[in-house]
């Protein structure tokens, strides 16, 4: 059986607190997939509709602390850590869903392995003061960079080969270091690439799909700011909230036209990226007393839960069959899975509006061919 799926980047600390049922949460890059860690191994799911695809048990993988896909194929990239860990926290697995076992594995010196990324050609895995990146096909070491202390192993990556952008924070407080991977090897040294994003240090990151922006917050966790990131200018500043909050997560839409944001305030909080997004009349709402743009859309979840994010498009119901030449309008939801375990999915419109179009128990759920199997 072969499951396709793409990585997506989680943007702050990829790992959730250790006494909640789900340990990481990452989605594909159509965002249309999410994988979720726990102690019992991995499952994968449809966003829309929900349902089960993939289920790594614990006996096959062991507890697993982070995750993450290699674009459209059967490879996972897994890192041990919870209750029952098969491998070392400094070592990545590299998971054949076709063969079933792990076909290839790397380690790194410096203490354990904090965020990971992968794409068709680099593997990144994260560290808390420094970068590793290594070659694929085959696999093979390139280098590692020194970062800024990064505990939690904030970073984000976005876009494919000649695009594909890492983003990671500096030495300096508050600044981002900007790497093209593609540009990266063994034989010399990454040209310096900083932005200077805040005055605090850096809590969250993102990176578009197209690797063309990058959104950042503060441990503040007041202001957004998004650049872009071949010219590393600041295109616009977001105004997530007045009271200090804690980032738990930004996420940018496949389209790149629309960032979400979540954070210990409960509150999602969803922005249009540009001062008008494609020529339709989704606008950022300026503040009155700065220059910061406040969120078009915003919905609750529950309290005391960290939620990553991810946005899907569901066709709208209604139009006559005469009419099946004309496409159907796409409406935009965003899914949330916090570490409760629970599902959200809230669509919203341009009046700002937000309405509840799903809820579940994920790790209730079981997968399609088990339905359509069991016995009543």
């Amino acid at each position: 059986r072969q499951f396709l799926l793409f990585w997506m980047t989680i943007s702050a600390s990829p790992t959730l607190p250790s006494n909640n049922l789900i340990k990481c949460v990452s989605y594909n890059m159509q965002q249309d997939c999410v994988v979720v860690a726990t102690d019992k191994g991995v499952r994968i799911f449809n966003c829309h509709p929900l349902t089960e695809a993939v289920n790594l048990t614990e006996e096959q993988v062991g507890s697993i602390r982070l995750a993450q896909l290699l674009h459209r194929s059967n490879i996972i990239a897994l890192v041990s850590g919870g209750l029952r860990p098969k491998y070392s926290p400094n070592t990545l697995m590299l998971w054949d869903d076709s063969k079933k076992r792990c076909v290839a594995e790397c380690a790194v010196q410096g203490g354990p392995i904090l965020n990971v990324f992968i794409n068709s050609s680099r593997l990144v895995l994260v560290q808390s003061k420094r970068v590793n990146i290594f070659g694929l096909q085959p696999l093979r070491f390139l280098r590692a960079e020194e970062s800024g202390m990064n505990p939690v192993g904030v970073a984000a990556m976005g876009g494919e080969s000649h695009s594909a952008v890492l983003v990671f924070p500096s030495f300096k407080q508050g600044t981002v270091q900007l790497v093209a991977l593609e540009s990266v090897n063994s034989e010399k040294s990454l040209a310096p690439s900083v932005v200077t994003a805040h005055v605090g240090e850096i809590a969250a990151l993102a990176v578009t799909s197209q690797g063309t922006l990058m959104a950042t917050g503060s441990a503040k966790g007041t202001v957004i700011r998004i650049f872009d990131t071949r010219t590393r200018m600041q295109l616009n500043e977001l105004r997530r909230g007045t009271d200090p909050s804690t980032l738990h997560c930004l996420t940018f839409s496949p389209c790149g036209s629309f960032l979400a944001a979540s954070s210990d305030k409960s509150t999602v909080h969803i922005f249009p990226t540009r001062e008008k997004n494609e020529g339709n009349s989704w606008t950022n709402r300026k503040n009155l007393f700065d220059d910061t743009r406040r969120s078009c859309a915003q919905f609750s979840l529950p309290e005391d839960t960290v939620a990553k994010l991810a946005f899907v498009t569901e066709e709208v119901e209604g139009g006559s069959e005469s009419q099946t030449s004309v496409s159907t309008p796409a409406q935009m939801s965003v899914v949330a899975i916090c570490s409760n375990g629970t599902f959200h999915r809230f669509s919203f419109n341009k009046e700002g509006l937000c309405e509840r179009r799903a809820f579940d128990y994920l790790l209730q759920l079981g997968s399609e061919q088990d339905f359509w199997t069991t016995a009543v």
